[in-house]
């Protein structure tokens, strides 16, 4: 199989350059490996609960114009109420300050909602699912990647290919020729954001916090969630408190699925009461399990948000045969949907032939910024 660019990796920043290149009239084929679009963005329908990333932020401008084009509403974090505070001890108090997460924009439907909206627009010939990059290797006439598909291994030669993956998972597939060992050492330092998380959803016919005057924010250092916020849809259809697990992955396997519900459904109850106990389901999403986020470096949770903007030296070989455009790539927002969008627009754009688009969320107003608008 021939095609002009191969992009790997199904997730939003994949997803997006393949949907633009289209749009330009390249020939495009995007290669996932797993039955599903969205990558680290998943979303649980029936509750409406975002599994991966739940939020964006006032002044992030790439996907503020993209859920503009596809008219999908979008909503404040609710934070309206007391934040609860729970020391090592177990003790629980109100935290003086109001939710870290106010002013916080989820979307409506859930991030999912994007992803399928962009995944509508890409054709079914140029969208692959359950296809698994094996390796790349550079031919006279391209550069081939060796693909396992459900039908079969199969080969796919490309003028270009762009990894939307994350860079740990992109270091530890073979190159031929082999990539520069700095460059291999860059992509295998570089953390993947939240690939070593879980996250944890209690599912409630009532938001009884509210009743009670609370946001549904919690911070604890104590555990097992070392932080709890409310995960509630805004069309009223269900109510949820959701948390960041605080355990490390080794710890979560060794407690097992049953033991850490039982321990997070006590931690709950200690702090907001009993109501907390009378959950109609609960959803655990461990992504350091998931080979096509986390890998063995990935096992432990980041702490801190990295500082990004994968920019790796590709030796002369596979220097403008090769890009990475994962989140991870970009220097402002890397690790964050918004990142994803910047890496994926920059990457389109420099490929059909215009000058790459420099987005400095901090610093560019959002009409400044939107130079290049959606194909």
């Amino acid at each position: 199989m021939q095609t002009d660019i191969l992009i790997v990796g199904g997730g939003i920043s994949g997803l997006t350059a393949a949907w633009q290149l289209q749009n330009a009239g390249l020939k495009v084929c995007l290669i996932e490996g797993r039955g599903r679009v969205g990558g680290r963005i998943l979303t649980q329908r029936e509750a409406t609960c975002d599994l991966g990333p739940s939020w964006y932020w006032p002044g992030q401008p790439l996907i503020a114009s993209l859920l503009n084009k596809f008219e999908i509403p979008s909503f404040e974090q609710y934070s309206k109420g007391k934040v609860l505070w729970q020391d090592a001890q177990g003790h629980v108090q109100e935290y003086p300050m109001a939710s870290p997460m106010a002013g916080a924009l989820r979307i409506q439907g859930g991030v999912g909602a994007l992803t399928q909206r962009i995944a509508t627009g890409i054709s079914a010939e140029t969208l692959r699912l359950r296809h698994v990059l094996k390796g790349l290797q550079i031919q006279e006439n391209g550069v081939c990647a060796e693909v396992q598909s459900p039908d079969g291994e199969l080969e796919i030669v490309a003028e270009q290919v762009a990894l939307a993956i994350p860079p740990r998972v992109a270091g530890a597939l073979p190159f031929a020729p082999a990539l520069p060992e700095a460059t291999q050492q860059l992509l295998a330092s570089t953390p993947t954001w939240m690939a070593g998380h879980a996250k944890f959803f209690a599912l409630y016919d009532e938001p009884f916090w509210r009743e009670l005057g609370l946001c549904g924010t919690a911070m604890s250092h104590r555990g097992p969630l070392a932080e709890i916020h409310d995960a509630s849809a805004i069309t009223g259809d269900g109510y949820s408190l959701f948390g960041f697990v605080g355990f490390d992955a080794k710890t979560r396997t060794q407690l097992g699925e049953y033991e850490l519900i039982r321990m997070v459904t006590e931690q709950l109850v200690r702090i907001y009461g009993e109501k907390a106990r009378a959950y109609k389901d609960v959803i655990l999403k461990d992504w350091s399990t998931e080979s096509f986020t986390a890998g063995p470096r990935d096992q432990e949770p980041q702490m801190h948000h990295p500082k990004y903007g994968l920019n790796p030296d590709l030796g002369e070989a596979w220097a403008g045969r090769l890009k990475f455009i994962s989140s991870e790539s970009s220097f402002t927002n890397g690790g964050l949907i918004e990142g994803a969008l910047e890496a994926a627009q920059h990457y389109a754009k420099e490929t059909i032939g215009a000058e790459p688009l420099s987005v400095d969320a901090e610093r560019v107003p959002h009409t400044a910024s939107m130079a290049w608008d959606w194909l």
